[in-house]
């Protein structure tokens, strides 16, 4: 076959391909669940404001949050909008983690040790994550 012939093919394939995963994906993410209104109103996650006058730490509702979150999003953005601090009132609450480990307990913001799980403790360096991957390796449940 002629090379000129051939790249007009090739983009073919391509392009169909491209289509293809793009179907794939939008049915994978779209329609059945899996959506904001599907949490629960009764599960919750750690807030901590960022304002160095405030540092307040609290629980706010999982579906809230992520209502907040998908209405206010910079689709430019690398990171999730700050939410409204319910103790000083400005947009400087984010996401974070409470320690699991009962002698810890610290609040602190996803990913405080870089390079690592985002649940890491920077207290006392344990990660809720790497404990349950470690009980999975090791043929647990829970």
């Amino acid at each position: 076959m002629e090379e000129s012939k051939k790249k007009p093919i090739m983009i073919g394939i391509i392009v169909a391909c491209l289509a293809l995963a793009a179907l794939i994906t939008f049915s994978r993410y779209s329609g059945s669940g899996g959506g904001i209104e599907d949490i629960s109103p009764e599960e919750k996650i750690w807030v901590k404001c960022n304002n160095p006058d405030c540092k307040a730490e609290y629980e706010m509702g999982k579906q809230d949050y992520f209502k907040y979150v998908q209405e206010h999003i910079d689709p430019m953005a690398m990171v999730a909008p700050p939410v409204i601090c319910k103790t000083c009132g400005k947009a400087s609450c984010y996401r974070a983690e409470k320690c699991q480990n009962p002698d810890c307990g610290k609040v602190f913001f996803r990913g405080s040790v870089p390079n690592d799980f985002a649940d890491r403790c920077p207290e006392c360096g344990r990660s809720e994550t790497e404990e349950s991957r470690k009980r999975r390796a090791a043929g647990e449940t829970g």
